[in-house]
This record gives C-alpha cells, structure tokens and sequence, in this order.
C-alpha cells in the first residue's frame, strides 16, 4: 500500500494483528517500520478494527483487509472523496484476481461481479473508509461476522460511493483473490450468509438490500455470463444454504471461516 506514497506522507497505518501465532506481527515491523503495529492476543476482526480505531489520530479511515490489495494512490482517493459534504462510506472500484482461481470460480465471479450488491454503490468485500461524521454515527464496530454489510447497511444509498477514477483521471481500485476451489468459495458463502442472518437479527437496517435475487441474474447474460455460468453460480449458493442447515444442525455459535488457501503466495 505504501509503494507508491511520498516520503513525507502523513497517512498514520495501523497493521492489526490479532490471534496471530506465526511472524506476522515481526514482518509488519519490518516491512512498515513506522506503521503501529498492534500485536492483539484474541482473534476477532471486530475487536482489533475497534482496537486501531482507538488508537486512529485522523479521518478519514480506511479499513483494509489483509488478504486485499489496495495502492496509496487508491487509498488517497478514497480519502478526498470522503472529506465531500454528505459522504459517509466509499470504497474504490473492485477488481477481482481469479488467475489462480479454477473454472468454478470464474464462472461464479463472472456472475457476481454482476449483481446488485457489487454494482450498486458497494462499500465493503475487504476495504472501505468511513468519514469523521460516519464514525461518529456508527460508533464501534459490534461483535459480528458481517463487517462489511454491517457499515454497507449503516448508510443510504446516497451516503455511499464508489470511487473509479481520481481527480486526475487515474484507476482507483482495490484486488481481492477469491477462493481457488468451489470447495473454498462454499465455506466463504456459509460463513457471509450466517453473518447476514446474524445482521438482520441483532442489527436490523432499512438500507440492508438483501441478497441477490434470482430476478437480477440476467444482468448476468447482459454482461458477458453465459448459462453454464449461471448455473454455476446457483449451485454454489444452494450448496452454502444447506451446508448453512448442517451448520445450525451441529453448533449453536457461528465461526469465522476463511478462504486459507486464496492468502499463500
């Protein structure tokens, strides 16, 4: 993320570590000399935002994946964009790597790169920034599965924007790396669906849209998917629901479940 950033930059980085129990935190370090690096014992992705928050000197707040690439050009832009009167949540264009993703993932991606959820003012699937005034609406991030929907479902369509260009007509963007397998994209709808669920129930928002619907699929067909594609994509999603019928079935709590093989280099 700092590749590209000035010498002088002030931008204040925060690595949070947490539940780590190989050499993250001593590469952090290393890598980022003058980032805080926070070494946080308890694995929970909400407490150790809420930790960084605490210790955050600005706004705008960029929130980073670690699996998620994100250039400080990207990041810049995001931050001018969140200084505009009346934005509260933006997130740069999304572009998905699948070069070492299977044809299953492809075909999936090809549809959901399409959806409502992605095209329509998406804020979230690894980075987002919230302004001073978002942050103070929303306060700490709660003990869920769901971060990124939760912030998504804090705010009006109005409020969220996605930035694709800069002010001088450069590509904003962030990179996520899907699951390489069907297998892997599974557990990754299992545990985004169980964290929808758990929203609507704890968390409940008149600007959470929903899943996607099978009425939005020929988007799908518009943008280049083809049947087999689709498909797919839908074999996938049921597969998830009735994994997510196991899952109900054998614990009375959710776990966080990640894509493991999508972070080796």
């Amino acid at each position: 993320m700092l590749a590209g950033a000035p010498k002088d930059h002030a931008t204040q980085v925060i690595v949070a570590a947490n539940g780590c129990s190989d050499r993250t935190v001593e590469i952090a370090r290393e890598a980022a000399p003058k980032a805080l690096v926070l070494d946080i014992a308890e694995g929970s992705k909400p407490r150790a935002m809420n930790q960084a928050s605490a210790q955050a000197k600005f706004h705008p707040r960029i929130y980073l994946d670690a699996d998620v690439q994100c250039d400080y050009n990207s990041a810049l832009a995001l931050a001018t964009e969140l200084r505009k009167p009346g934005v509260m949540a933006a997130s740069p264009a999304i572009k998905v790597d699948l070069s070492r993703s299977n044809r299953f993932i492809n075909s999936y991606y090809r549809v959901w790169t399409t959806q409502p959820y992605v095209t329509n003012k998406m804020v979230g699937s690894g980075c987002y920034g919230l302004s001073r005034e978002a942050s103070e609406r929303i306060g700490p991030f709660p003990i869920i599965i769901g971060d990124d929907i939760w912030v998504h479902s804090r705010f009006s369509e109005d409020e969220r924007r996605n930035v694709s260009r800069d002010e001088d007509g450069r590509e904003v963007f962030f990179v996520v790396s899907p699951p390489r397998t069907a297998t892997d994209q599974i557990r990754v709808e299992t545990r985004r669906r169980l964290g929808n669920q758990e929203l609507l129930r704890l968390h409940p928002s008149p600007h959470y849209s929903g899943s996607n619907k099978a009425t939005d699929l020929p988007r799908a067909l518009k943008n280049g998917a083809s049947v087999l594609d689709i498909v797919i994509y839908l074999g996938i999603k049921v597969l998830a629901r009735l994994r997510i019928e196991i899952v109900k079935r054998r614990r009375k709590t959710i776990v966080w479940e990640r894509d493991t093989a999508a972070r080796e280099a």
